[in-house]
């Protein structure tokens, strides 16, 4: 029930021309927000980089949910996610390098 009810969510939120001020559309912008996990990982394992990009350009999640969305791409093998969550990870935040001198 509750995937159906963010599935509708989602379609209303990434409608083609919204009506950005109207009242449902802030109700939804603020249940999807709430729910960017659940959301991330739907899209995750659709595979809808189209709409990963738009959600991640609304800045609603950060570096720490970027790494759970990372791990739940690899745990689903969901490789094409995977590698647009990676690049992200680069374009944002980088690699921090490690030393394993002696």
């Amino acid at each position: 029930m509750q995937d159906r009810k963010l599935e509708q969510a989602l379609e209303i939120y990434f409608q083609e021309n919204p009506d950005r001020e109207s009242d449902k559309y802030q109700e939804i912008q603020k249940y999807l927000k709430l729910r960017i996990r659940s959301v991330m990982e739907l899209l995750i394992e659709n595979e809808d980089t189209e709409r990963m990009e738009q959600i991640e350009k609304c800045g609603w999640f950060s570096a720490n949910e970027l790494e759970n969305f990372i791990r739940c791409a690899q745990e689903k093998a969901k490789l094409r996610s995977l590698v647009w969550l990676l690049h992200l990870k680069d374009k944002k935040y980088g690699y921090q390098k490690k030393d394993f001198s002696l």
